[in-house]
């Protein structure tokens, strides 16, 4: 996209405390984190933006380019309009990849980095080409079922096995999601795929604020590929949630504040006393 867009954002705390930011994954919206802002808003200013294509952060037009060059300028953005000169960034999944690639490319702005359930990009070509025909063919499963039946069928996986236990909750997140618009998400899927990422392995090594790298013990995937990821960076640790799969913060949000606390306190709050 050529024009700038105007992120829609909630805020939970004082704004003289302690900058968090926190991006959501895929079909997500601002609202996933509430949770874990309200346990931590005593003594953090959370930031929580619908990303674009999500939510209430929906462009004019569809028909622009959607890519990772113009989300990360999009973060900068609302940073600026926060008057924020750095901040601690915290992303899952797909908002994690985010995260990721905004610290790479403004590193001076984030004194700490947490992601949860990210993969830093896929190297082999073979590899990235078969993840772009997969969202492809997942994008046009989308528009043609809608909205409402994608969304039951990419809860049926087994990457949100540990999700189905939490029946209350997961019919929650299914209810928000299904109110996302069919074509920014299929949008989404194609621009945004991790075919499409930047493989950000070599860039691990030259990041030098603390990272925090969070995985659901039962996900294993994840588990490994956050070890991998270790290895890579510098003033690093990994973090498992007890009893959870990939989207831990929702499915033991107390279990995953206080291992998100812990951390900012050790490497992220001193700098702000």
């Amino acid at each position: 996209m050529t024009a700038r867009l105007s992120w829609h954002y909630i805020d939970k705390g004082e704004r003289e405390r302690p900058p968090l930011i926190f991006l959501h994954g895929f079909m997500g919206t601002a609202s996933d984190w509430l949770e874990i802002s309200e346990i931590l808003e005593d003594e953090y200013y959370c930031i929580l933006p619908d990303l674009p294509g999500h939510g209430r952060t929906i462009a004019e037009t569809i028909d622009e380019p959607l890519d990772f060059d113009f989300v990360a300028l999009g973060l900068m953005d609302l940073m600026e309009q926060l008057h924020l000169a750095s901040a601690a960034l915290i992303g899952y999944s797909m908002g994690g990849r985010v995260a990721l690639f905004t610290a790479t490319r403004y590193p001076k702005r984030f004194n700490a980095l947490v992601m949860e359930g990210v993969n830093p990009g896929l190297q082999d070509d073979k590899e990235r080409n078969n993840r772009l025909v997969l969202d492809e063919e997942r994008a046009e499963r989308l528009e043609s079922t809608g909205i409402a039946r994608f969304t039951e069928s990419w809860y049926e996986t087994d990457f949100f096995e540990t999700l189905r236990r939490h029946p209350e909750k997961l019919n929650k997140i299914k209810t928000a999601r299904k109110n996302n618009d069919t074509a920014w998400m299929a949008k989404v899927l194609r621009e945004l795929s991790l075919g499409r990422q930047p493989p950000l392995w070599d860039r691990l090594g030259t990041l030098s604020m603390p990272v925090l790298l969070i995985a659901g013990e039962l996900d294993h995937k994840y588990r490994r590929i956050a070890y991998q990821m270790k290895d890579y960076l510098g003033d690093s640790q990994v973090h498992l949630t007890p009893e959870t799969g990939h989207n831990s913060h929702a499915e033991a949000p107390e279990k995953f504040a206080q291992i998100l606390t812990d951390f900012l306190k050790e490497k992220y709050l001193y700098e702000h006393r």
